[in-house]
């Protein structure tokens, strides 16, 4: 896996831009629930996680790490399939 600041900034522009927000806005300590990531979008941003990273992640991923933060530091520790 790369840095956890360029999984961030991935996962932050591919929230940005699918909710249509400012990306400077969405600070590491900012839940999905917050940013307004509903079950819908919450799946079409993991997918997205999955075909960038090349890994499985699991349906309830984004409500075990509710936050930025959280979500990148466990995809830190996943191996690329």
């Amino acid at each position: 896996m790369p840095p956890a600041s360029d999984i961030e900034r991935f996962c932050r522009s591919s929230l940005a831009a699918m909710l249509d927000i400012d990306e400077a806005g969405i600070a590491p300590a900012t839940t999905f629930a917050s940013l307004g990531l509903d079950s819908a979008a919450a799946v079409h941003f993991v997918l997205e996680v999955e075909q960038e990273y090349r890994i499985e992640l699991y349906p309830g991923v984004t409500q075990d790490y509710p936050t930025v933060a959280q979500f990148v530091d466990y995809l830190g520790t996943l191996k690329p399939l």
